[in-house]
């Protein structure tokens, strides 16, 4: 039923120890705030390993959704986002992975 979101790193913003704000594009499904993420071809076993999708900005407006082949400014938490680069990809996962 859950089709799997992928968002594709486009710029980094602002970076901290507990995350950051990225520039991102959505290549696949409906990315929606409260997703966890992964970067592609992670392990998911790993809870230290994920993103949280805290808050998405279009256009200066915050939406609780968006989709391809939109650009959004998105705020990430759970790890920092510097081992991110310039088209990285992140892929959504279902929370009962844990």
């Amino acid at each position: 039923m859950p089709d799997n979101s992928r968002l594709q790193i486009y710029s980094i913003e602002q970076e901290n120890t507990h995350g950051g704000v990225c520039i991102v594009r959505c290549i696949g499904g409906i990315a929606r705030v409260g997703q966890m993420f992964l970067v592609e071809g992670e392990e998911s076993g790993r809870s230290g390993s994920r993103f949280t999708l805290d808050q998405i900005d279009r256009y200066n407006r915050q939406v609780d959704f968006f989709d391809p082949p939109h650009n959004a400014r998105v705020h990430l938490s759970g790890r920092p986002v510097a081992g991110l680069n310039e088209g990285s990809v992140l892929v959504s996962i279902n929370e009962e992975m844990s």
